[in-house]
């Protein structure tokens, strides 16, 4: 199966979070894990959203492996995030 990215300006809570709906449930955990948490915390513990990786930022020698794969990793985070 193939896979997809959403991209979003990570929240600073679930209350800012564009998956919190108005019944105060996260539209990306299901329906258990949004009955049995009792608090907006325990809810967000189960928060299936990450931060995106940081970009390599290693000085490495031109035309190195090393140099190479951190061309690479960041060229992916640009495309992740439509960065030029």
């Amino acid at each position: 199966m193939s896979k997809s990215v959403l991209v979003i300006d990570s929240p600073e809570n679930c209350m800012q979070c564009p998956m919190f709906n108005g019944a105060d449930e996260c539209i990306l955990q299901d329906d258990d894990t949004n009955f049995e948490a009792d608090t907006i915390d325990e809810l967000r513990k189960g928060c299936p959203l990450m931060n995106l990786p940081e970009k390599d930022k290693g000085d490495y020698p031109a035309n190195t492996f090393d140099a190479g794969h951190a061309e690479g990793w960041n060229a992916c985070i640009d495309e992740i995030t439509g960065d030029d």
